[in-house]
């Protein structure tokens, strides 16, 4: 048996978002959400830091007929970005 290497190029046109510190994203929400970051109108949630949620409890380990099972986390969302990871400068007049 004989083994060979060979490489094959694979030819596909794609969209490149880049923002303007010349960072390069396939995805244009996540290059607006970057950009927003890089000006001060979005910054990441300090509560969660930037996950949308926090760890509130452990359940641990318990018995079932196939044996000992692992335990888990339960989940909370951040009660102050409600789950999105960031929040935005809001300006109001009074």
């Amino acid at each position: 048996m004989k083994t060979v290497e060979r490489t094959r190029t694979v030819v596909e046109k794609y969209n490149v978002y880049i923002s303007k510190d010349g960072k390069e994203f396939t995805d244009e929400e996540k290059c607006k959400h970057h950009e927003m970051l890089l000006e001060g109108t979005r910054i990441v949630c300090p509560d969660c830091g930037g996950k949308g949620r926090w760890r509130t409890e452990y359940v641990p380990e318990y018995e079932h007929w196939e044996g000992t099972m692992g335990g888990y986390w339960k989940y909370k969302e951040c009660e102050r970005c409600y789950g999105k990871g960031y929040l935005e400068k809001k300006v109001s007049w009074e």
